[in-house]
């Protein structure tokens, strides 16, 4: 569906959800103190308010239910099926320590996965003793009415689920060309019944039939894949129990497929079409059973040599960075079919992509993260080194001298001999790169002929581009190609002029469809697209560089004309490079717009040059307005060159610059609170939205189809849903939710439940109108305001949305003394609204009252939309500090001995260093001296280790054995219990995961005895009221207080403790 169409269908009216109010705070129960009528009064329409309009009754789907787990998050976490434990190493700081009984050891390192015997196959060959269970042929399932060929679209929310990076800033988004499905038409096979394709590799057999491999395990041949009607193919089980295919060639007769731990030829000895022996080729690499352990591949040379890569692990706490534990991790291997295994290059991250071109070249593409500021595609020459530093530990030097390479400090390798990228893909293009594939068609393809096809996954597209040499450095240009294709990860040309397109994103957060074979052809039709790009370097007639561009069509002499009078403005020109860090990726670093100062066209051919163009950059060039004499537009407009040389002139600094590395972080989720993970609706009032899966149903887009699950938070269990409210109240903040409407949805969030951004499915425009998602909804009777740039790509995809929100300010007496005002509003990175005073409330929001606090508001009708990776990240709360309001140290934990006076039981590990708090080992307590406390304000800075557990026990009772009595404030990110950081032990349970693991959070508790004997508990996460708790019995009335060591494995670290006591 083009997303560029005009579809808007104002829906809505609002009619009474059903639900009843918000019960008052009563006796022995959680409360917050929220509006009791937010959510549950008349839904509002965005701009008109409640009743406006008659209700559209959209129906339905039952069967939807709600589960908990690791869902609608920034980053999807796999638990590991084992961990790497080892004993805590001094850091040189202060440590003083104690222990309640002697301290268990841990034993250290990880050993590589135990490998399957194998014997010897009908060849001589080493055979898996397994014999993989093999499938019957199937037939394509009947064509949907009218002859279409049903597609299904996921909803993907941050991947919700894949692991969200923080966002590297592209400027602008990448228009979506209406006119792309003219030229190039997208089909998608009907997979068997009950099949799900996660493609990890395709190639041809000789007979024509199609063989594919997919991420669970089986390989399926496809007969009549280039037949007229997709509907046509045969799919027919060929193997299956296979660990993650995501490479596949087919050589002579056999099919050799490459999985997580080894390369492996499929023999199918009697000729059935089912796969008889596994045979394994190569097992030269380890595995330690962490998730991210990927091997990729698999094309082959001039010789019969097969090429694969090496995925990094990632282990927890700090996942973002790369390990490299076992060989060859971060490495490219070359292997022969007798099985020798080479090691040629090493650096890579995530090198999901490797192609060979028609030259032989080898090339691998990678994916942005630590040490990898942006995805490249790299020109792999043996011994290259390419920039991630942990694969180094199993170079020759590194092993020989013992060394490890370091997280966070640049090799020597990076200033001396690292590689540079071919091509340096924009972030707004590729964030999830895959292999490559050349057009050899002569035309059947299209006027692209020898240049290269990209697959990219996260933003569902294709790019093209081509390499030249410069200098003997490989460089290059990419451009947008063909967009909406889905979860694309693997690109195979047919001889025809099919290009096969393999989809798979299951954890990996791409667009959707989410898995499947699709593929693209050529309509015959001529685009008017930029052919073609090269470089023009500096020479006696010329002092500045440039390019040359050719057109696929005659430009309009027009054009060409203002062109060459004015370059400046007809061509746009960004010029910028990256930092080389540890950091996840790196924004466009000196970024400046060089001006055109040159331009001609002769024999078809543009040439422009700048003054300000310089080796180690990229530049995008941007020609605007462009039209051919037919008058068809320019259908991609941009394109982006890698200038690591320009002839001519002296080389330049690499393009990832080596910089000071950024400050230390724990987790980067410091201050955040995670409002939508783990379960996605305790912090929320509502009523008929679920977590389901969800996808835009093909026959009806205006609406999901649902289906039991976890992963989409939608508005789709009633027909009249409620708004959807945080429990929670909020002042100045940061704010971040991930979107994705339906055709025609009007939606919108109101921050603080007054001030009103819109959220609204439509055709892009170009300027922004008030019917542009990211609209501010008129305030104070004022004009709706339109974003500076609409952003907005369209229904089925994900969007996010940042915003930087301060409150109204009082004084004593309520008077206003400043407007609220939105700091910064971006989506998807691109700026809508900065600094934007806000002097009412909308004219449609919940509350008509300003404060200076109030909850997350979103529309709940107006059209079903899903939601997820919601966060809010309070501004300006003061924290407690000693000396200052009464507030004094709980621990000196500078003192020489700061725990003398404590109390541990049982054989727990408690010891303080570099003046932090930290408990480790079997289940134990910390007491505190003092026995008597009963009214206070707590303040402690805490942080739970992953899959760890803690918590703080109120006014409890000496124990020494066991746990002990008293009300139990819960310190748990990630353990199983489902109660969570904020929750009362066993009274007022917080569900959601509010505060990621290894994440340093503010906890402040209040204490207080009420006059009828009554315990009044208040928790605050991050400055933030999760739970307001009445005891009416008092059960605990007096104390000590103590810290609570859940179980061998579980670390907790506190700091900063102090104490208020009335």
């Amino acid at each position: 569906m083009d997303p560029q169409r005009a579809r808007r269908t104002r829906l809505s009216p609002l009619r009474d959800a059903g639900r009843p109010a918000a019960p008052a705070c009563r006796r022995g129960s959680r409360r917050l103190r929220v509006e009791d009528r937010l959510g549950f009064s008349p839904p509002l329409h965005p701009r008109r308010g409640a009743g406006s309009m008659p209700a559209r009754d959209r129906g339905s789907p039952d069967g939807g239910r709600r589960e908990t787990g690791h869902l609608l998050h920034g980053r999807s976490r796999r638990r590991l099926s084992g961990a790497i434990l080892e004993d805590r190493p001094a850091t040189g700081g202060s440590r003083r320590m104690r222990r309640g009984g002697a301290r268990r050891s841990v034993p250290g390192g990880c050993r590589r996965a135990p490998r399957i015997r194998a014997s010897r196959g009908l060849d001589g060959s080493p055979v898996r003793r397994h014999r993989p269970r093999s499938g019957v042929e199937r037939g394509s399932p009947t064509r949907a009415e009218g002859g279409a060929v049903p597609v299904i679209l996921p909803i993907l929310i941050a991947g919700f689920l894949a692991p969200q990076e923080p966002a590297t800033a592209d400027p602008a988004p990448i228009p979506v060309p209406a006119e792309e499905d003219i030229f190039y038409r997208l089909d998608a096979f009907t997979p068997p019944d009950g099949a799900v394709l996660e493609v990890g590799g395709m190639d041809y057999l000789r007979d024509g039939r199609l063989a594919v491999s997919t991420r669970r395990g089986q390989v399926w041949l496809v007969e009549n894949s280039l037949a007229d009607d997709p509907a046509d193919a045969r799919f027919s089980l060929f193997c299956e129990g296979l660990d993650e295919g995501l490479g596949l060639n087919v050589l002579d007769r056999f099919i050799y497929v490459i999985q997580r731990g080894e390369l492996s030829r499929l023999v199918d000895a009697d000729g059935d079409g089912r796969c008889d022996d596994v045979v394994c080729v190569s097992d030269e690499w380890g595995l330690s059973g962490n998730y991210h352990e990927f091997a990729y591949g698999l094309p082959e040379d001039a010789d019969g040599n097969l090429y694969l890569s090496l995925n990094v692990s990632f282990f927890s706490p700090k996942w973002w960075l790369g390990q490299s534990t076992v060989p060859y991790r971060g490495w490219a291997l070359k292997v022969d079919l007798n099985g020798k295994t080479t090691p040629i290059a090493c650096g890579f991250r995530s090198p999901c992509g490797v192609s060979v071109d028609p030259n032989g070249e080898l090339f691998i593409t990678d994916n942005q993260g630590d040490w990898m500021p942006a995805s490249p595609i790299f020109h792999v020459r043996e011994g290259g080194f390419y920039g991630h530093p942990v694969s180094l530990n199993w170079t020759e030097e590194y092993r020989s001298t013992q060394t490890q390479a370091s997280d966070t400090i640049p090799p020597a390798r990076a200033a001396t001999d690292r590689e540079p990228a071919a091509v340096w893909l924009p972030y707004g293009w590729s964030r999830s790169p895959g292999n490559m594939v050349w057009d050899t068609t002569e035309g059947a393809f299209g006027p692209f002929s020898g240049q290269f096809f990209l697959a990219e996954l996260t933003n569902g597209m294709i790019l093209r581009g081509d390499f030249e040499e410069v200098d003997g450095v490989t460089q290059g240009w990419v451009i947008p190609f063909r967009r909406n294709v889905g979860s694309v990860v693997r690109l195979l040309l047919a001889e025809d002029g099919t290009l096969l397109c393999g989809l798979t994103n299951r954890g990996w957060g791409g667009l959707a469809p989410a898995d499947g074979l699709a593929r693209l052809r050529y309509s015959g039709k001529l685009p008017f697209e930029i052919r073609g790009v090269s470089l023009l370097g500096v020479d006696e007639s010329h002092a500045a560089p440039g390019f040359a561009i050719e057109l696929t069509k005659e430009p309009d002499p027009d054009w060409v004309a203002r062109a060459v009078a004015d370059p400046a403005q007809a061509f746009v020109l960004t010029r910028y490079d990256y930092d080389y860090w540890w950091e996840y990726g790196s924004p466009e670093r000196s970024t400046t717009h060089p001006e055109a100062t040159e331009c001609s066209f002769e024999n078809g051919v543009l040439r422009v040059r700048s003054a300000g163009l310089e080796p180690g950059y990229v530049v995008r060039v941007r020609l605007k307005g462009l039209t051919a004499t037919d008058g068809s537009t320019l259908l991609h407009e941009e394109f982006a060159y890698t200038m690591n040389r320009i002839p001519g002139l002296p080389e330049g600094p690499p393009i990832a610059r080596i910089v000071p590395p950024p400050p230390a972080r724990e987790t980067g989720e410091e201050g955040w609170l995670r409002l939508t993970y783990g379960d996605a609706t305790d912090a929320w009032y509502h009523g008929g939205w679920e977590l389901v899966e969800a996808e835009l149903d093909p026959d009806d887009p205006t609406r999901f189809s649902t289906r039991p699950g976890n992963t989409h938070l939608t508005n789709t269990a009633s027909p009249t849903p409620s708004n959807y409210v945080s429990k929670s109240v909020f002042g100045d903040a940061k704010i971040h939710i991930e979107f994705t409407l339906a055709e025609g949805t009007e939606s919108a969030l109101f921050v603080a439940g007054r001030y009103g951004l819109l959220l609204a499915d439509g055709p892009r425009r170009s300027p922004a109108t008030p019917d542009s998602t990211g609209t501010v909804l008129g305030t104070n009777g004022g004009p709706d305001v339109p974003p500076a740039q609409d952003a907005y790509r369209g229904a089925g995809e994900r969007h996010g949305l940042d915003v930087e929100f301060v409150a109204p300010r009082f004084d004593a007496e309520g008077n206003k003394l400043s407007n609220a005002r939105f700091v910064r509003v971006l989506m998807d990175d691109v700026l809508l609204h900065e600094n934007l005073e806000l002097p009412g409330p909308s004219a449609s929001a919940p509350l008509k009252t300003e404060a200076a606090t109030g909850p997350l508001v979103l529309l709940g009708t107006g059209g079903q939309l899903a939601i997820g990776n919601i966060r809010v990240r309070p501004q300006h709360v003061p924290r407690p500090e000693a000396g200052r309001d009464g507030y004094t140290a709980l621990i000196d934990l500078a003192a020489d001995d700061p725990l003398a006076d404590w109390t541990i039981t049982e054989e727990g590990y408690w010891y303080v260093e570099d003046e932090i708090l930290i408990g480790e080992g079997p289940r134990s307590h910390l007491f505190s001296p003092r026995n008597d406390y009963a009214d206070f304000d707590l303040h402690v800075e805490a942080k739970i280790s992953d899959g760890g557990d803690s918590g703080i026990v109120l006014r409890a009772p000496m124990q020494p054995v066991g746990w002990p009595k008293g009300y139990v404030a819960e310190i748990n990110s990630s353990f199983a219990d489902t109660q969570k950081t904020g929750s009362l032990l066993g009274l007022a349970p917080v569900k959601t995961h509010l505060i990621a693991p290894d994440t340093w959070f503010d906890y402040d508790i209040s204490c207080r005895t009420e006059e009828d004997g009554a315990a009044h508990i208040r928790i605050r996460v991050n400055g933030i009221l999760v739970n307001d708790f009445i005891d009416p019995l008092g059960s605990h009335p007096v104390g000590h207080l103590a810290f609570k060591q859940h179980h061998d494995g579980s670390v907790v670290e506190l700091r900063n403790l102090l104490i208020r006591e009335p």
